[in-house]
């Protein structure tokens, strides 16, 4: 796993840098985009609906049902690394009576066989990875797609992640130390950003975590951090280039909270895709290195397989 992460920026490169992707023409008259996927399979889409513009809406839909508004007129575009995903297949068949313009983003499984018997169009992931640690290779997979489709014109560069990726290692051991033996709360204006944190540390760390969004937890859960004492530790993940209300909102809890350990992370970079994706890289490697100091398996998932059986 440490070394996928070291690899980070250059799969997120390599990925970019294939050829695009041959398209029905259909697939331009599209009005609106559904991302359906779960977990490590959906992050890529929320990352890229808060940090890129798009010339029309997108939604992710994480479940066994889209969205009631989806039509012939939708781009759906079904997410599954291991291709076997229940919640993402139910979708996925949904979109075909639903006529909807399908791609397929899998390595491999039944949804791999079924998109090759109906012709529809797919991305091959690279076999050999965890559901999670394949961020880099759907989120650049996305990224061709919306290009091919001339539905954005987002200049990416991941050199800054490659200067960078030594020292945010070395700041996130430190990181994971301090938080070892608390409850965690992370905050970040960007949703996506802050779930990730929280699903990395649950599931490579098996560690409890809360992920709270700026300025929301403002209006309703701050009342509640009066309690915060020494057992918890609240994560402050920042942008270098916040608005002023936001950066108003990050001081002030830093004035309001007093008996919690507080730790700020200040994201890098010149654009706003590059800065969240420092603080995406800096968070699994807090995980990775959380689980290390905990003495778990970050690649094992029991409970997630157990409930799996159950379905």
């Amino acid at each position: 796993m440490i070394k996928n992460l070291r690899n980070f920026p250059i799969f997120l490169k390599k990925e970019l840098e294939k050829p695009k992707i041959l398209l029905p023409s259909k697939y331009k008259k599209i009005q609106n985009i559904v991302v359906a996927g779960m977990g490590g399979s959906a992050i890529a889409a929320e990352v890229l609906k808060e940090v890129i513009p798009l010339k029309i809406p997108l939604e992710t839909s994480k479940g066994y049902f889209l969205p009631y508004w989806t039509s012939k007129d939708t781009l759906l575009i079904c997410v599954s690394y291991s291709g076997n995903t229940k919640e993402t297949l139910t979708q996925f068949h949904q979109g075909i009576k639903k006529k909807s313009s399908i791609i397929v983003i899998t390595s491999d499984g039944k949804l791999m066989k079924e998109a090759k018997k109906k012709a529809i169009p797919f991305i091959e992931l690279p076999k050999g990875f965890l559901p999670r640690e394949s961020f880099p290779f759907i989120f650049s997979s996305l990224i061709r797609i919306f290009k091919t489709l001339g539905l954005t014109k987002e200049v990416f560069s991941f050199d800054l992640l490659e200067r960078e990726i030594t020292k945010i290692e070395n700041e996130a051991k430190l990181v994971a130390r301090k938080i070892k033996n608390s409850f965690p709360i992370i905050s970040s204006q960007y949703f996506s950003v802050s779930t990730r944190w929280e699903d990395q540390l649950s599931e490579n760390a098996k560690h409890l975590a809360e992920s709270k969004t700026l300025p929301e937890l403002a209006h309703n859960e701050i009342e509640s951090w009066r309690k915060l004492d020494k057992n918890y530790s609240l994560i402050l993940l920042r942008d270098c280039k916040e608005i002023k209300e936001i950066k108003c909102l990050f001081e002030g809890i830093k004035k309001i909270i007093k008996k919690a350990p507080i730790l700020e992370i200040k994201a890098k970079g010149k654009t706003k895709p590059e800065r969240v994706l420092y603080l995406i890289l800096f968070g699994d490697f807090v995980s990775y290195f959380l689980a290390k100091e905990k003495k778990i398996n970050p690649k094992t998932t029991d409970y997630i397989k157990r409930l799996k059986k159950v379905i």
